[in-house]
């Protein structure tokens, strides 16, 4: 028969097999928890976790950037949905590329993208957003033989911890609204 040795052996083979498994599966769902299904970039609930870590580090300053798609209703509306998603994904490609030593970027809802540089000052964080808002106008997303290509809005705003988070990101909010207001295509500081 076996012997004793080899039913071990095959258990133990097995146990390891799950637990490589396990692991996987474990990864697989913290990535899934953290990060947007279309854009790949780290999700709303993520980077307010993130940013909560950093407020407990007094001596970093961080700036907070909240940005949109101009006119992403008629990207939809011409080339349609699954065009408007690769222009998301696009976009969401840039950002990670140009953000990965800079801060984080989530995508925020719909069109809408956040930025949180940290430990930089306002116009190292605008130096940044410009290299993106260039980059932005050189982007072309070809989708079904069709170029399509966007501009962008930006609002910048410095956290201060006597406001909080909610405070800085409505400040970033109505910059964006003011850019968005007076011409769109433009970072507002």
């Amino acid at each position: 028969g076996v012997s004793v040795f080899a039913m071990i052996f095959e258990l133990l083979r097995r146990y390891e097999e799950q637990r490589k498994q396990l692991l996987s599966l474990s990864e697989d769902l913290n990535f899934a928890a953290n990060h947007d299904p279309l854009t790949r970039l780290y999700n709303r609930r993520y980077l307010v976790n993130q940013v909560n870590e950093w407020i407990c580090k007094p001596e970093k300053s961080f700036w907070i950037v909240l940005m949109d798609v101009d006119d992403f209703k008629a990207v939809n509306d011409t080339y349609g949905h699954d065009a408007g998603d690769e222009v998301l994904k696009a976009v969401a490609e840039l950002f990670m590329d140009k953000m990965k030593t800079y801060g984080r970027v989530c995508r925020w809802g719909g069109e809408e993208f956040l930025f949180v540089f940290y430990g930089r000052n306002g116009d190292a964080a605008y130096d940044v957003l410009q290299e993106i808002y260039d980059e932005i106008h050189r982007l072309t997303v070809s989708y079904e033989n069709e170029e399509i290509r966007i501009t962008m809005t930006f609002g910048l705003e410095e956290y201060d911890k006597n406001d909080g988070m909610e405070m800085a990101i409505r400040r970033a909010d109505e910059k964006l609204y003011q850019g968005k207001e007076t011409g769109r295509d433009k970072i507002v500081y």
